[in-house]
């Protein structure tokens, strides 16, 4: 019976702690969900202009191809089907290379909110220490 008085301020005492870690835990997942959501929020207001931008520079440089095709045109004096066919190999050797760097980019990007990751595991280093 004593033993078991002894114990209940240690008891006590561990239960606090358990009780205030998980609370913490779930502090730090509530602030990790409204990092997240303020950067799908801020992500999405980029993308409005940044979409707006990339039609009007599609219509331009479709445009600019034109362009090229019929100066190549009266430039060589080649057929216009060879002229598209030039213009249109350059483009697509340009924007696959273009593409391949851009998808190496994306792969190397970390879209997970670091400081509340980074905190997370500074606790939980803690507990287990």
């Amino acid at each position: 019976m004593e033993n078991r008085l002894a114990n209940a301020p240690t008891e006590r005492l561990l239960s606090g702690l358990v009780s205030d870690f998980e609370e913490l835990v779930q502090q730090q997942f509530v602030l990790f969900k409204t990092e997240m959501k303020q950067e799908v929020r801020e992500a999405r207001q980029a993308m409005i202009p940044a979409l707006a931008g990339a039609g009007i520079l599609a219509i331009g440089a479709l445009l600019f191809g034109f362009t090229l095709v019929y100066l190549l045109n009266a430039l060589a004096n080649w057929p216009l089907w060879v002229c598209f066919a030039v213009v249109t190999a350059v483009c697509g050797i340009a924007g696959g290379i273009t593409f391949a760097v851009g998808l190496q980019r994306l792969r190397q990007l970390t879209p997970v909110a670091d400081e509340t990751v980074e905190e997370l595991k500074e606790n939980v280093r803690w507990l287990t220490k």
